[in-house]
């Protein structure tokens, strides 16, 4: 039963089992209030002096709270490489953590989630994946063998621009005693409403992920031919330096697109000025 709504409430119970069912290899699922909530619950997990390995190129508010954040105030060391050759990586005594976003903001940079698990395996340290920029229709982050898959439910999930939230799914039981644990204790909990909301959006994530990773690549395609466009990124362009790896471990390749145009600031402002 249900003694007290921040511990736990019919309408979360709801959309964190509906999470499980949409995230491929999941067993549990907790909601918080953000993606960041969310972020910050895993690393709730490490103690002062435990260290971190982190993507290089990590979406700017988790690096922002690693770096201002969580080192200076909880004396957990956090290292940000570049993970595209898993045989590389250096791994410490005290490393408990390899944070992991492919593809990641903005970048869209793409990891070997499998080889970097494998890694994380030998060293028995967990592996968390944000796996926003693909939603769980696109990429199993646990079926690669991470520990953990974290979204913010804010982009995708919620699909409607009309919620914050935060997502951590596992596999072990072990894992979630502690996230709710985690959860309860620190209080960084979605409203019912926001819920609510998240499940209704959740319910049309199919749909919305394949017409937009079509659009995506619509949008791709017609900037790669544009004459004042230097570069395109998307994953699911040949051009991709990480285009088969998408192919090998994603079912799709999104729907965010990343491009430089010829020139400068002054002729990126005058792009930005002009996009309704």
């Amino acid at each position: 039963g249900y003694e007290y709504s921040r511990t736990g409430n019919p309408t979360r119970g709801a959309f964190e089992r509906a999470m499980v069912k949409a995230e491929q290899g999941a067993n549990y699922c907790v909601a918080f209030s953000s993606g960041s909530a969310a972020t910050s619950a895993v690393m709730h997990l490490l103690k002062h002096g435990d260290h971190c390995l982190s993507v290089d190129d990590v979406y700017g508010g988790t690096q922002r709270y690693f770096r201002r954040i969580l080192t200076p105030n909880a004396g957990i060391q956090v290292d940000f490489v570049d993970m595209s050759d898993a045989e590389k990586l250096e791994f410490k005594d005290n490393t408990k953590l390899v944070w992991l976003e492919s593809p990641t903001n903005p970048t869209l940079k793409i990891t070997d989630i499998r080889a970097i698990a494998k890694k994380c395996k030998e060293h028995r340290c967990l592996l968390a994946v944000d796996n926003t920029f693909c939603s769980p229709y696109f990429q199993s982050p646990l079926n690669l063998g991470a520990d953990l898959a974290v979204h913010s439910v804010t982009k995708y999930i919620g699909g409607h621009s009309d919620v914050v939230m935060g997502v951590v799914c596992c596999k072990e039981v072990a894992l979630y005693d502690k996230l709710r644990f985690i959860q309860n204790g620190v209080g960084a909990v979605p409203s019912p409403f926001d819920c609510f909301l998240a499940h209704r959006g959740l319910k049309t994530l199919h749909l919305r992920m394949e017409a937009a990773a079509r659009n995506a690549m619509a949008i791709a395609l017609f900037l790669q031919d544009h004459p004042a466009v230097r570069s395109v990124v998307y994953p699911g362009l040949k051009s991709h330096p990480q285009h088969e790896l998408a192919k090998e471990q994603q079912y799709g390749y999104g729907a965010m697109v990343s491009f430089s145009c010829i020139g400068g600031r002054a002729e990126a402002s005058i792009l930005l000025k002009n996009v309704s």
